[in-house]
């Protein structure tokens, strides 16, 4: 691994050792001193700093960090410049060309494949249908094989071009919903590819066009037979590019992790030139405040986010995957506050099961303001495949507090719900509302904090367990008695017990019995949350696109509608039987950790 070390080491080692020389434990800062520290001047500051193309593998990318490594060397916070090999593309020219009229211009996607210099051509088939299994894959029928299929209102392009070159199609041609194009992404793999997974990399054209141009599209192909041509410019390659990671310490070596991306899509001032700024006074704010924090606080900027397909999280956490799985208590990311017409009268807060009760009890405490929402009913939580959380087969959890973003209706919303000038060259510093960043900032800064001055960890383990719990009781009845899931099942009642009267006991009030007790939450909740929602597990990637609760049994919804002498079903049995095993060895370990932690507290 290659490392620029550009920190004020001194002033590190100074600053763990201040925090507390003789373990001690010294009182939390009170949350209005925390959220009054914050400087809209400094963040002002950074945001001009950064007002420049961040396109990866740029100067400007470069210049960023370059800015973010001054700043922290200036507020004494040791940080490290990594130079992290990543595997990015950058798209160019798109056009469609149909008989009878001139070149549509359109946007093809990162990480599509390039079409030969002459372009690829074929018959264009209208909007063939296309299915979603349990697994939420996507699937084309025979019908687009030889052809260019055109499609409309599918959100998760990387799926969709995938399932169109496993069905053999020539290119996909996409009629967006709008008239503003937005720069995509289109490739499922997550972060650099493996010799296994590089061969989901797209080997067929994507292009997108815009609604009023799809309208002559879908005109014209309804007349019969249309024969089009798909011309793009795709480049892929190899490149190095900097990871700026800091550390505020605490009195243990855990950490609460704090991250947003540095690279952008031109100026990207709210996605995420805001964010950049935000978490660097959240990193000197903390820092002037490091002597109560129980446990640290890191920051990341990551690269490779757009371009690479979160490729510098990917890089980060392949290489230090060790110290993130034993002291990486929770994590927090930050991907476009601040925009205008935020609605700074409302709070949101939340995140997995087991850390959103903490995150929505402390956005009321910090914020005097009750977040909307609130129990999903019999909804289980899902997180999304997005936003750098590459830590999910780690199963580290997420929490957030912030300032709710512009509402439906508003200019700045499109009828999709997107924001209208997200990933185009739009989006420039007066789509910023610095009200609204630097209020989002006290609020986040206060519950990270918050969070890192807790002696004892805040996290429930029950609220974990009745996921699984209603997720295998949705699965079983799906599966009726084509697939036994009751053992499982009976794993996940007795870690529910067990989770509620752990979740319910005594917190323990001296050192030894706090660390034991932080110490087992933190396996835990990797262990339990790992399994609920990935299929790749802790050491590997999922693909970049929408997985079910449970993906290892997922599919036992897809089994119950196949033949059952047929080889897909033997296939697909063998897989859910794996998946089962897996599922309940981790409810019965995490369940027998539980039962002899609650046996054996007494003796910490």
């Amino acid at each position: 691994m290659t490392t620029t070390t550009r920190t004020a080491w001194l002033l590190g080692i100074c600053a763990a050792l201040a925090v507390g020389a003789t373990g001690s434990a010294q009182s939390p800062a009170d949350p209005k001193a925390i959220q009054a520290a914050v400087s809209a001047a400094e963040i002002e500051r950074t945001l001009h700093a950064i007002d420049v193309d961040r396109t990866a593998d740029s100067p400007g990318e470069r210049a960023a960090a370059d800015y973010l490594d001054r700043k922290l060397t200036e507020y004494g916070i040791a940080h490290t410049v990594y130079e992290s090999r990543q595997f990015l593309s950058w798209p160019g020219r798109a056009e469609l060309t149909i008989p009878g009229g001139p070149p549509i211009a359109g946007k093809t996607a990162v990480f599509a494949a390039p079409t030969p210099a002459d372009g690829v051509s074929g018959t264009l088939l209208l909007e063939p249908a296309v299915t979603r299994r349990a697994d939420q894959t996507l699937a084309f029928g025979p019908e687009v094989r030889g052809k260019i299929p055109v499609v409309r209102g599918i959100a998760d392009t990387e799926a969709l071009v995938l399932a169109a070159q496993l069905a053999g199609a020539l290119a996909v041609v996409q009629i967006d919903a709008t008239d503003t194009l937005h720069e995509d992404i289109v490739t499922t793999i997550w972060g650099a590819p493996t010799p296994e997974s590089a061969g989901r990399l797209p080997r067929i054209p994507y292009l997108c066009i815009k609604k009023s141009d799809g309208s002559r599209v879908l005109a014209a192909a309804a007349k019969g037979h249309v024969t089009a041509r798909v011309d793009t410019q795709v480049t892929r390659g190899w490149r190095t590019t900097p990871v700026v990671v800091a550390d505020v310490p605490g009195r243990s070596a855990d950490f609460v992790l704090v991250a947003t991306h540095v690279d952008a899509w031109y100026h990207g001032m709210t996605d995420t030139g805001g964010s950049v700024a935000s978490i660097l006074d959240m990193a000197r704010v903390i820092q002037k405040h490091r002597a109560g924090l129980a446990r640290g606080v890191r920051f990341a900027w990551w690269t490779g986010h757009s371009f690479g397909r979160y490729a510098g999280s990917g890089w980060y956490v392949d290489r230090f995957w060790s110290d993130l799985d034993r002291h990486c208590v929770a994590y927090t990311n930050l991907d476009g506050p601040g925009r205008r017409g935020s609605r700074m009268d409302a709070v949101s807060a939340g995140g997995w099961p087991g850390l959103a009760e903490y995150a929505r009890e402390s956005a009321v405490r910090l914020t005097g303001k009750t977040p909307a929402g609130g129990r999903r009913g019999s909804r289980v939580f899902r997180p999304g495949r997005d936003s750098d959380s590459a830590f999910q087969g780690l199963g580290i959890p997420f929490f957030s507090v912030g300032v709710p973003g512009p509402p439906a209706g508003h200019p700045d919303v499109d009828a999709t719900g997107r924001i209208v000038y997200w990933h185009t060259p739009e989006d420039t510093f007066d789509k910023l509302d610095m009200n609204a960043l630097v209020l989002d900032t006290q609020y986040r800064v206060a519950q990270i904090y918050d969070l890192a001055s807790a002696r004892v960890l805040p996290h429930r383990l029950a609220p974990i367990a009745a996921s699984y719990v209603a997720t295998l009781a949705d699965l079983e009845r799906s599966a009726g008695a084509v697939f036994d899931l009751s053992s499982v099942r009976r794993a996940a009642a007795a870690l529910e017990n067990a989770a509620r009267r752990f979740d319910a006991a005594e917190r323990p009030t001296n050192d030894t019995g706090i660390d034991r007790f932080n110490r087992l939450v933190v396996e835990l909740t990797h262990r339990l949350n790992s399994t609920l929602y990935t299929k790749a597990g802790r050491f590997d990637q999922d693909p970049a696109s929408a997985l079910p609760v449970l993906p290892l049994l997922a599919r036992v919804k897809d089994l119950a509608a196949m033949p059952r002498e047929s080889d897909e079903f033997g296939f697909l049995e063998t897989e859910l039987l794996r998946g089962r095993n897996a599922v309940e060895v981790t409810l019965r370990e995490s369940t027998e950790a539980i039962e002899t932690y609650l046996a054996t507290k007494g003796r910490s």
